[in-house]
């Protein structure tokens, strides 16, 4: 009888201790899958940021930073597969109704040549959109903006979800670190 009693209290303790290391394994699984998740996203928004603080104000029109609501695109010193310091065309444009961002990478060096491109997932969000701040602080759905007629770049660029909301979601802001005015050419200081 003593052993039957034995038996039974070793078997409930077993089942107790392989529920219990089911459950941790879960969970152990569950924090693994979020911090992948989250690594992922850091690095996509450190992406951006890079790519934005490297923009600069170019002093041929052609290559000026041009942005709307869906696409922005200008010269960046930081392009993420290009050499740093390298002047790179950059384009960053929301996909696939917000679900997707796509940038677009193509060196001065390179120019003829096809883009380089990758798309990378964004978390699902239907009304992602761009936005400029110039100088004073106003943020703007589109660059250039007669707000703000003499900058070239804004200082600013962020990408919300629901912005037509009062407290629009802030997903990713970069800040642009160069001079919102081009620095003269030799042809302009002759």
């Amino acid at each position: 009888m003593e052993m039957l009693v034995v038996l039974t209290l070793v078997s409930l303790l077993g089942t107790l201790l392989v529920q219990g290391l089911g459950f941790f394994a879960t969970r152990y699984d569950a924090a693994q899958r979020h911090n992948r998740t989250t690594d992922q996203s850091a690095l996509r928004q450190h992406w951006f940021e890079t790519t934005v603080r490297g923009i600069v104000p170019v002093g041929v029109q052609a290559r000026a930073l041009r942005g709307s609501a869906s696409t922005f695109a200008g010269t960046s010193l930081q392009p993420l597969a290009g050499e740093a310091g390298g002047p790179a065309l950059v384009r960053w444009t929301i996909a696939e109704g917000g679900s997707a961002i796509v940038y677009q990478e193509q060196g001065m060096a390179t120019v003829g040549t096809d883009p380089i491109t990758w798309r990378l997932p964004l978390a699902a969000s239907e009304s992602a959109t761009f936005q400029y701040a110039d100088r004073r602080g106003g943020w703007h759905d589109a660059w250039p903006t007669a707000e703000a007629p003499n900058e070239w770049t804004p200082s600013l660029i962020r990408l919300v979800a629901n912005p037509a909301a009062t407290a629009p979601r802030v997903l990713w802001i970069g800040r642009v670190a160069a001079d919102p005015y081009p620095l003269p050419n030799e042809y302009q200081l002759r």
